[in-house]
């Protein structure tokens, strides 16, 4: 046979069980409900030799002989029973009942009082099933799990018999001592429902035996005022309980004559309530939040973050098939020397076939094709050709040399026109692949994000409870979530009770990490969901100063602020290539595109590469010189992008640092090869950005940089201004072209 291990968990459960025994049958003097109790422990599956130990155990307390002889009799009956069931892995199901009329018959026969005897049996045969709801509750569940209707019911009426036990034995004033604790830490753990009902079902047992109503008025008011008061905190919560049992017992004498004594049953209850942590109680919240399905919500989380990650790598499948479409559905021409051959015999065939002197060229071998050939391809590049652009012996044998002329130039415009077909038709699939390639690379990345299964800590949730608390601010929920992109905080509020910037303080305090609300999203009339990230310690602030070219209707100079995510922004610059309304509408339509194609989340060099096609295809020239920085608030980095723009500078405290750029502006190539250039910043770091405009007035960097070196002021409004002003006093306040400064300044935040 098995050995009983003997653990905490095994003596617990011993002491638990013998004290609930002695309770039960502590209802009466000739009480045995303890019986069903015992059956109904058996049932769940408890080991029968401890549960027998305190059963037997209970009735000792009595020093009765007849009712210890009669336990040990039920033990040795009963508890073999189960023991054979549970080795045949079978369920005892129905047999209950018989089992329970069994267990009851020794006690009834030794009873003095038979009819007595006879309907204390009977409740113990309908308490069995009561019992075993209540035992599954307590032992096996261990209130960690959700309870349904049933269960609680029968949980009430097994804590109301338990209770009048526990009256029976120790008195009214030990029993107003357990409701007091029991109601305050109730209070302060779970909601105000959930005390009233508590408080009600407390009251059960005294009313019964007193037939005294008084209980539920007191009991229900206590519960009452200690759940207004655990929202503001635990002390005030113990003084107003204390003070109102206090009041109850002297002053309105509800609970009968009063003692000075009495106040001790009072005064206990309420300090053991201040002496246990406060974190106890939130760990009590907590699980009781989880037997709202909190674990089934946050798995839907996960699981539908892998749902959408498994669709949108799908989704990202889709447009690579599109590029890869494209590719291999690439028009081939064919090389020119191959397409100026075949010209040539379209020549022979549509013109020399048709001449009258035909058989006497053939018979001489002529015309030649390659001369042909040689003098097509002469054509082709100079657009057409004339009598000049014959070959000497051309001309000396052939007596139609004006129809080979037409034919050839007519063959040289349907060519040029085939070829700006494909170079279009190339243009607009090249086009359509580079977006497709764009968007599968978005697709993927943010498939990889939603694969990523977040981390959920409730260590973490704990603490912040705490601390929530512990500062007045009172939220329905809350949820910490761990990913690579760092800490992520969601809380649910009545809209009334919220209040964003000290919910952000207590937080950051908690964690010790800056935080930041990063959405605020209602979830109903009165309730809404608040989002907390790890925030950059770091912020940036912006100048801008721009004028138009002297006598131009419009700037062609535009800019852009693009915030891509809570720690990473992009600036840019876009200078439509002239001034006026032509270059204004380039340089917009160019920053425009960008701004939305950043804000998507496409990488730099497919923008670019995109935003270049859509211009270089445009019906009429459009050209823009691009300045683009993106800045990463977390790391302290940032990229330059430029695309035929003037140079950019870091400004420091130590040093200027140039970052050039030299690249063709957008729309003049298909293919564009644009600077690059990933740097390090530092706090305190300004970044100037200047056009064409600004630069030529200076005349060269090293003008720009010592002008710079003089400036006692690094405020990024008054830089730009500067700038711009110094540059117009160089052309005498007359701008030659569009003048545009854009400054960013990095500074920390304050704490």
């Amino acid at each position: 046979m098995k050995k009983t291990k003997l653990s905490y968990k095994t003596v617990l459960i011993l002491l638990v069980s013998a004290t609930l025994f002695t309770m039960l049958n502590g209802v009466d003097k000739r009480s045995f409900l303890s019986v069903p109790l015992f059956i109904s422990l058996l049932y769940i599956g408890l080991n029968p030799s401890l549960l027998a130990l305190s059963f037997i155990s209970a009735f000792a307390v009595d020093f009765s002989l007849e009712k210890i002889f009669c336990s040990i009799l039920v033990a040795l009956i009963i508890c073999p029973v189960f023991s054979i069931v549970k080795k045949r892995k079978k369920e005892v199901g129905a047999k209950i009942i018989p089992l329970t009329i069994i267990a009851v018959t020794p006690f009834a026969l030794f009873s003095d009082n038979l009819e007595f005897s006879a309907i204390q049996g009977a409740l113990c045969v309908m308490l069995a099933t009561v019992f075993v709801s209540s035992s599954r509750v307590i032992f096996v569940k261990n209130f960690k799990y959700k309870c349904a209707l049933t269960e609680l019911t029968c949980l009430t009426v097994f804590t109301v018999i338990v209770a009048i036990g526990f009256i029976n034995l120790f008195g009214f004033n030990a029993y107003r001592s357990v409701t007091l604790f029991a109601i305050t830490c109730c209070a302060f753990a779970f909601s105000k429902g959930a005390t009233l009902i508590l408080a009600i079902t407390l009251a059960v047992a005294p009313t019964v035996i007193t037939f005294n109503f008084n209980y539920f008025a007191t009991l229900s008011i206590t519960g009452l005022i200690s759940s207004l008061f655990a929202e503001k905190s635990k002390f005030l919560t113990a003084l107003a309980t204390l003070l109102l049992d206090v009041l109850f017992l002297s002053v309105l004498n509800l609970y009968g004559d009063f003692y000075y004594l009495d106040t001790l049953y009072s005064i206990v209850p309420v300090c053991l309530f201040l002496f246990l942590p406060t974190k106890l109680y939130l760990s009590f919240r907590r699980k009781a939040q989880n037997l709202n399905d909190s674990y089934l919500t946050k798995f839907a989380v996960n699981r539908t973050r892998l749902a959408i990650s498994q669709k949108l790598y799908e989704l990202a499948g889709v447009f690579s098939q599109i590029k890869q479409g494209f590719e291999s559905l690439k028009n081939d021409v064919g090389s020119s020397e191959e397409l100026f051959f075949k010209m040539a015999e379209e020549v022979i065939i549509d013109v020399c076939e048709n001449c009258p002197s035909f058989e006497v060229c053939k018979n001489k071998h002529l015309p030649d094709c390659n001369e042909l050939k040689n003098i097509i391809s002469v054509g082709v590049a100079k657009g057409r050709i004339s009598l000049i652009d014959l070959t000497k012996k051309f001309v000396s044998e052939c007596g139609y040399v004006n129809s080979v002329i037409f034919e050839i130039n007519a063959l040289i415009t349907k060519y040029r026109e085939k070829v700006n077909e494909q170079e279009e038709l190339g243009s607009g699939k090249e086009l359509i692949t580079m977006q497709s390639e764009g968007v599968s690379s978005v697709l993927k990345n943010l498939a990889l994000d939603f694969s990523k299964t977040l981390s959920l800590s409730e260590s973490l949730e704990d603490k912040l409870s705490l601390a929530l608390h512990q500062n007045g601010i009172i939220y329905k929920e809350i949820m910490a979530l761990e990913n690579d992109c760092g800490l992520e905080v969601v809380l649910t509020f009545d809209t009334a009770l919220l209040n964003l910037s000290k919910t952000e303080k207590v937080i950051s305090n908690a964690i010790g990490v800056k935080m930041g609300v990063c959405s605020k999203i209602p979830l109903s009339l009165s309730t809404c969901a608040v989002s907390l990230r790890t925030a950059p310690l770091l912020d940036a602030a912006f100048g801008l100063s721009s004028t138009k070219k002297f006598g131009s209707e419009k700037s062609g100079d535009t800019h852009s602020l693009v915030k891509i995510d809570e720690g990473k922004f992009m600036v840019c610059i876009s200078d439509g290539m002239g001034s006026g309304t032509q270059a204004s509408k380039t340089s917009k339509t160019a920053i425009s595109l960008i701004e939305s194609f950043y804000k998507a989340g496409i990488d730099g060099n497919s923008v670019l590469g995109i935003v270049n096609k859509i211009l270089a295809i445009g019906q009429e020239e459009s050209f823009s010189a691009m300045d683009i920085l993106t800045v990463n608030l977390f790391n302290l980095s940032c990229d330059f992008i430029k695309i035929g723009s003037p140079s950019s500078f870091i400004i420091t405290e130590q040093s200027i640092r140039i970052v050039d750029g030299g690249s063709l502006p957008l729309g003049i190539l298909d293919d564009i090869k644009p600077t690059s250039v990933s740097l390090p910043l530092t706090e305190g770091a300004t970044v100037l950005m200047v056009t064409d405009g600004i630069s030529d007035a200076f005349g060269s960097s090293t003008d720009i940089i010592n002008f710079l070196k003089g400036l006692k002021s690094l405020n990024p409004q008054k830089l730009a201004d500067d700038v711009l002003d110094y540059a117009l006093k160089q052309e005498n306040g007359r701008a030659k072209d569009d003048m545009t400064a854009l400054a960013v300044r990095i500074f920390k935040k304050a704490s």
